[in-house]
């Protein structure tokens, strides 16, 4: 018995101090010392709660702080940057680091970039979204500063640079960024712009979505994007890819003109001339309108209709779609009809009386204004048959 009891005592001293070994092992810090600029503060970025749970301050709070310790230039600030981002990134993405003169000083010690960081549930450490940020970092008077937006969740990390290039006429440049969201049938691209105004990041009102971008430029100190198909079976075959224009105007990022690339069809040029009228281009709509009313019916083989609550393929119901196609002629006029009244002053009310009386609007002409299957079409009613189709947009 005797033999036993020492040998507990034993086997617990040895486990105290083993543990007081593992406790006072962790308690202080690591701090990696590369270089004047590469110090990485640890003891700020890891703060150990349990042996199975640490916590992290943000990337943007720990970037800012470790950037608030250097006063000298970094060499290498795209190395610097992936060196710490690199933790806060699973998927380790190479950053892509522009380094540019934003202010048109002369110097070029602005740096822009878009930061990735995957933020984690506390409680389980399990990633819950990939968040990114546009970022901009400068360097003045032996001083960095970090400056930063944050981009949707919905985005899940996908966002980067599109270009950087003057938008407002001032010889300075703006930052046009992109984040990208994918749907279960198609991928949305939104846009936003940035100016560097006395050091400081100022992002205007307003974005730019389109579906499935196939190009984006920069024309005339605007932003040109070409897309606008939404790959869902829902959204129809009567689709067409479309040239949207983006000025900043009245420090906002607002949609000036949006071109249909295509109008195979009476109906399509229809469409095409009230995008033309909504944004002012009152010749372009006329033009449209005249060709819609006077273009031969064509084919209708690789569309398709909603008749009586069916979807139905084009080609196989004539007389319903000689229907369609007499009421978009028709329609057609009426818009004409309507331009045309106001454009000689009459108030948009009194110009939507004439114009239906003019066209012969009938309740009728609903069913068939209607019918091209597809939510990506505009729905009419009786209210709004004179109507900016900017109004109507699904």
């Amino acid at each position: 018995m005797k033999k036993k009891w020492l040998l507990y005592v034993g086997t617990g001293i040895g486990l105290a101090i083993l543990c007081l070994f593992t406790l006072t092992g962790r308690e202080k810090p690591t701090v990696n010392v590369q270089s004047p600029q590469h110090v990485s503060l640890i003891s700020d970025v890891v703060v150990a709660k349990t042996p199975s749970e640490t916590v992290r301050r943000p990337l943007m709070e720990q970037l800012r702080i470790e950037l608030s310790h250097v006063a000298e230039p970094i060499p290498d600030l795209t190395e610097w940057l992936q060196i710490r981002v690199s933790p806060y990134d699973s998927q380790k993405v190479a950053l892509d680091v522009i380094q540019t003169d934003l202010d048109q000083d002369g110097v070029s010690n602005e740096w822009v970039a878009v930061l990735i960081e995957d933020i984690r549930d506390e409680q389980t450490g399990l990633e819950q979204e990939r968040k990114s940020y546009g970022v901009i970092i400068d360097y003045e008077d032996s001083r960095y500063t970090l400056q930063y937006l944050n981009f949707t969740s919905a985005n899940n990390g996908r966002a980067n640079v599109m270009t950087i290039a003057d938008l407002t006429g001032d010889s300075k440049p703006e930052i046009v960024w992109v984040s990208i969201n994918s749907g279960a049938h198609t991928t949305f691209s939104e846009y936003a712009v940035s100016s560097w105004v006395g050091r400081k990041l100022e992002t205007y009102t307003g974005t730019a979505l389109i579906a499935s971008v196939s190009k984006a430029d920069i024309r005339d100190r605007k932003l040109q994007l070409t897309g606008g198909l939404i790959g869902s079976v829902g959204a129809g075959p009567w689709q067409q890819e479309f040239t949207e224009t983006y000025a900043i105007v009245e420090n906002t990022l607002k949609r000036t003109e949006r071109v249909y690339v295509q109008t195979p069809t009476p109906y399509h040029r229809l469409i095409s001339g009230m995008w033309a009228e909504s944004y002012g281009y009152r010749e372009q709509a006329l033009r449209d309108y005249s060709e819609a009313i006077e273009m031969q019916a064509v084919s209708n083989h690789d569309y398709a209709f909603i008749f009586e609550g069916e979807w139905v393929q084009g080609g196989i119901n004539p007389d319903k779609e000689a229907e369609f196609s007499s009421t978009i002629k028709r329609f057609s006029l009426l818009r004409k009809e309507l331009l045309t009244e106001m454009s000689r002053g009459v108030d948009p009310r009194n110009a939507c009386v004439s114009a239906k009386k003019k066209a012969g609007f009938d309740m009728a002409w609903l069913t068939y204004l209607n019918a091209p299957a597809g939510y990506a079409n505009p729905h009419w009613e009786e209210g709004t048959i004179c109507s900016d189709i900017a109004l109507l947009e699904q």
